[in-house]
């Protein structure tokens, strides 16, 4: 089957039911046609569609629904895993969820969003897969063919309920080895009542599903045809991410060395490409075309240059200042964001760069940065003419200037492929007119611009295409150093933060033990998985609190967080940041026995 057929594999789509589930409340989708489960599953090539459909379903425009933003996958781990942690600063999820549900607080309504996005996403890749579980072995076609198909529904499925777990489950270690109950177990693709299940009979049929699948992608000896298919890597990572999320740490360093094996770590100058092209380092990615999602792409609402950055004026994402000041100042993941030692930068440069003679400090100035506006640092003004009382002026000077100096000097990816309509590039758009003269009648204006603006990821014109990655080679490198760190493999967890951060950091060589070998694996997963979907689950598991840092006009060692977003998430809070269970599966799932919850 050709590559191109992806497309047209949203028959298989409509044939499965997209978002469908046990709930009138679930997402649906109007199908363009509508074949008979009989006649999808008739040949092998019938059941690949039906695969990619399940594929097309991870990174989707899901119109027709209340929630015209979701696309699948990518939402789910900006909008509830990264947005929920510490590291990743998102106005948008700010604006969109509210401060009390960034802040936990609000984390007891089955209807909230932040639950019933997941569990509709998650259970009807679930769904789907059971579809072709159930079918799969009628199917006309070699046994080979067969056998990879029926992978890649256990593939899915797996990944479907490690999610889950990962959201909706306790953490192990107060899951009383396991007997917590969770999700619902769904096997087949019968809509029926079905009782709630444990924390351990989960895991189990996990397990299970991956062992199985990893035996049959081995006895059929297919390779996949694109990347945005699973294949025996991906079930090997899928492992890697259950065992981490059980504590289950030999399998999970066994596993996690597996999946990478064939890939590459990226090195520096792929890692400053943008992150929209494939690469060596991808496992498992989505669709870069642009056809895929248009409006809702990912990258339109949280790449550096996206469309509704640019829009709704909210910023593509920042990070964190206490996570920024724990890297070493040789890092080149430094070079990603907007922070106050890029002064110093911009004066090396050009002084003309930082035309108000600003230092470091002036970033928590209240003349210069908006603290009612995601700390806007395009908020001050421009010229000398325009400072206030306090003569402070340049910031959006200085701004603009980093920006452009990111595309041209650091930026590594295809300057062409960057700028979107009407002259909009990474947080600026170039005109005729604006506050700053650039150049021969060219003018700069400064979008909103966040204290720590990212860089890391750009995307394609014009409607925010990227290969928006759900698995890389450095994850499942930094998921063997932690596992082999709790297996006593000091060795092997010193050599895999040599083989990545070696690529990061000039010089760089691990000989740290104990627990300072752990906080270097932490830190080192927090920056370089940055912005990828694993920040809230990795301290729900590392069972570490969320501590964000306020902005404090005037103080240089406060953080970069709003106010109303700021505080201390203890580890305790809202049932131990287990998310609520929704209502569109305990209203219409009469066997779900809502007391049997912790």
């Amino acid at each position: 089957m050709k590559i191109n057929n992806f497309f047209k594999g949203l028959v298989g789509v409509a044939a499965l039911g997209v978002l469908s589930g046990c709930s009138s409340d679930y997402l649906d989708l109007k199908p363009e046609s509508n074949p008979s489960q009989e006649d999808v599953f008739a040949t092998t090539e019938g059941a690949a569609l039906a695969i990619n459909g399940i594929c097309l379903s991870m990174y989707t425009q899901y119109q027709g629904t209340e929630w015209n933003q979701f696309n699948g996958e990518p939402w789910c781990n900006t909008w509830c895993n990264d947005a929920m942690g510490q590291d990743y600063i998102s106005g948008l999820a700010g604006a969109a969820f509210g401060a009390d549900i960034v802040k936990h607080e609000s984390w007891d309504n089955g209807n909230l969003l932040i639950a019933v996005g997941p569990w509709m996403f998650y259970y009807n890749i679930i769904n789907q897969a059971n579809k072709v579980l159930a079918d799969i072995d009628k199917a006309e076609g070699t046994q080979a063919e067969r056998d990879f198909i029926k992978a890649q529904a256990l593939t899915f499925r797996a990944h479907g309920y490690s999610k889950l777990l990962t959201y909706f489950a306790p953490r192990w270690e107060d899951s009383n080895n396991g007997s917590s109950y969770c999700l619902v177990l769904r096997t087949d693709p019968e809509v029926k009542d079905v009782p709630l299940s444990t924390m351990a009979q989960t895991f189990d049929m996990i397990y299970k599903d991956l062992d199985d699948a990893i035996a049959l992608y081995q006895g059929a000896n297919i390779k996949r045809e694109a990347k945005f298919q699973p294949d025996l890597s991906i079930a090997y990572g899928v492992y890697a991410r259950t065992a981490l999320t059980k504590n289950d740490w030999p399998k999970a360093q066994e596993m996690a060395r597996k999946a990478r094996e064939g890939y590459v770590i990226m090195d520096a100058a792929t890692y400053l490409g943008g992150f929209y092209e494939d690469n060596d380092d991808f496992m498992w990615i989505s669709s870069s075309t642009e056809s895929d999602v248009y409006y809702w792409s990912w990258g339109s609402h949280f790449a550096a240059n996206g469309l509704y950055v640019k829009n709704w004026q909210l910023g593509g994402g920042a990070i964190d200042m206490t996570l920024y000041r724990e890297l070493d100042p040789n890092d080149i993941r430094r070079k990603c964001f907007l922070t106050p030692d890029k002064l110093a930068l911009l004066n090396s440069i050009n002084s003309s760069w930082n035309p108000g003679k600003l230092k470091e400090a002036d970033f928590w100035s209240k003349s210069l940065v908006d603290a009612t506006k995601e700390l806007d640092l395009s908020f001050g003004p421009s010229k000398k003419s325009g400072a206030g009382r306090d003569g402070k002026w340049g910031l959006y000077n200085s701004a603009y200037f980093y920006s452009k100096y990111y595309l041209d000097d650091v930026f590594t990816g295809n300057l062409s492929d960057i700028p979107l309509q009407n002259g909009y590039h990474a947080y600026y758009t170039l005109s005729a007119s604006g506050p700053i003269l650039v150049a021969g009648g060219k003018y700069a204006s400064l979008t909103t611009t966040p204290f720590g603006a990212q860089y890391k990821f750009l995307s394609k014109a014009q409607y925010g295409a990227s290969t928006y990655p759900f698995m890389r080679a450095s994850e499942m490198l930094l998921a063997e150093a932690e596992a082999a760190y709790h297996n006593n493999d000091v060795a092997t967890a010193q050599s895999c933060l040599n083989e990545l951060n070696s690529k990061r950091i000039e010089g760089y060589s691990c000989t740290k033990t104990g627990d300072a070998l752990f906080k270097e694996i932490m830190v080192t997963r927090r920056i370089e998985l940055w912005g990828e979907g694993q920040n809230f689950t990795d301290f729900k598991r590392w069972n570490l609190p969320i501590v964000r840092n306020a902005w404090v006009a005037g103080d240089a060692n406060s953080g970069n967080w709003v106010s109303e977003r700021s505080g201390e998430i203890p580890v305790n809070k809202k049932s131990a940041w287990k998310m609520p269970f929704p209502l569109s599966e305990s209203r219409y799932n009469n066997a779900v026995d809502l007391s049997l919850l912790d």
